[in-house]
């Protein structure tokens, strides 16, 4: 997924143009627009015929993620989220602003839910955050592992919320969002008042100068 910060003088078709002409001077073929495999491609799995099933297994968990792509900032408080596949599972890393990774259980709540959630269970959880006695601090990091439960396939899914405090300064990435349509709403629920507090001060004394 890719978005285009406001203001940008390139539209779509142009940036995707420019990165097109330099995969080719590059010696790279970009593929996004080929409706099927290439030879290579069919050739590599045609010899190893378990890949193919591992990556319908993949592009299907895929597909779901992005088609719930929305349940990462409507019912989490997590700035960043990135995603990758490894082996046959999906490995998601999201990080939060707060000193505790907080808000996961109701992203896990909704990832779950049997009406619009993925066909998938936790089957694993490594978190301190309901101890009574959990420290309060940064570098917290919870992980979470999902079975399939319709497939028998374990590990499908991972996700790790890390309480992640980027030096504790956050206007870049405050800056960022801003630039690309964040609602105040979910800034003041993702980010720490004093952090937006912060960045407004350092953009007020910069247009100052």
């Amino acid at each position: 997924m890719l978005a285009l910060p406001s203001g940008l003088p390139e539209g779509w078709e142009e940036v995707e143009r420019r990165h097109r002409h330099w995969c080719e001077g590059n010696g790279v073929r970009p593929l996004w627009r080929t409706p099927g495999l290439d030879l290579v491609e069919s050739a590599y799995l045609t010899a190893f015929p378990s890949l193919e099933r591992s990556r319908a297994r993949r592009a299907a968990v895929g597909s779901a993620l992005l088609r719930r792509i929305a349940l990462f900032h409507t019912v989490s408080a997590v700035y960043r989220v990135q995603c990758w596949v490894d082996g046959d599972s999906w490995k998601i890393d999201a990080r939060t602003a707060h000193p505790r990774a907080r808000w996961h259980d109701q992203l896990l709540q909704q990832l779950c839910h049997p009406r619009w959630g993925l066909p998938v269970n936790v089957s694993h959880r490594f978190c301190r955050c309901a101890e009574p006695y959990a420290p309060y601090q940064w570098g917290h990091t919870c992980s979470f592992y999902f079975d399939g439960h319709n497939t028998g396939v374990d590990d499908t899914l991972y996700l790790r919320v890390h309480a992640s405090p980027e030096g504790r300064d956050f206007d870049r990435q405050i800056e960022t969002l801003r630039q690309t349509g964040a609602s105040e709403d979910w800034m003041a629920r993702a980010f720490p008042r004093c952090a937006i507090q912060h960045h407004d001060q350092h953009y007020q004394a910069e247009r100052l100068r």
